[in-house]
């Protein structure tokens, strides 16, 4: 677990205001752009790269983490984390792509999405419940003018996470792995929030 430990607590991240895609900032946007220049990264060596990381932490591989998009329901998550025998069925990582093969977001918990505004008067809209009606990654690929591949998501159950870390460790250590290793990830700040 040393090797992983630089990975886990890299937080460097924009502060305020300029992490976000509101407020007429645009480092997010400027980085995504940066991100949207290298080249992409197959599917199969980002999931090799995330279970390397995974087994740094003494943690299991995932042999199968494509997940099809039919199978996205209510009870996909209990049925992840029955079959994984996981704490939380939070205790997941998740990854969506572009249609063009660009590594979008890698995340954490229930909510695997592909939200995405319409326009760009959609991006500072809210819901009732004054949240932001949608995600940065989102925004972000909108802006890009690119589109979510909504074929499928990777899912990567997080068995037996070692103690003294959360998902949310363990999600940003393997972002920064992937960047590590030269993957361009569109939301650069997905994982570390």
């Amino acid at each position: 677990m040393e090797k992983a430990r630089e990975y886990l607590f890299d937080k460097t991240r924009p502060v305020g205001a300029y992490s976000s895609v509101h407020y007429d900032k645009s480092t997010r946007f400027d980085k995504a752009k940066e991100q949207a220049n290298l080249i992409t990264c197959s599917t199969q060596k980002i999931i090799d790269y995330t279970n390397e990381f995974l087994q740094l932490l003494g943690m299991q591989p995932v042999l199968s983490p494509k997940v099809e998009r039919q199978l996205f329901n209510t009870d996909l998550y209990t049925a992840i984390k029955d079959l994984n025998g996981l704490k939380d069925k939070r205790d997941i990582v998740w990854m969506k792509f572009t249609t063009d093969g660009f590594l979008g977001a890698v995340a954490t918990s229930d909510d695997i999405n592909f939200q995405m505004p319409n326009d760009l008067s959609d991006y500072n809209k809210k819901t009732a419940e004054d949240k932001w009606r949608y995600n940065t990654s989102g925004i972000i690929i909108h802006h890009l003018k690119k589109k979510w591949d909504e074929s499928f998501a990777l899912v990567f159950p997080l068995q037996n996470i070692p103690t003294g870390l959360k998902r949310g460790d363990i999600e940003r250590g393997i972002g920064n792995y992937l960047i590590k290793n030269k993957v361009p990830i569109l939301d650069f700040f997905s994982h570390r929030y």
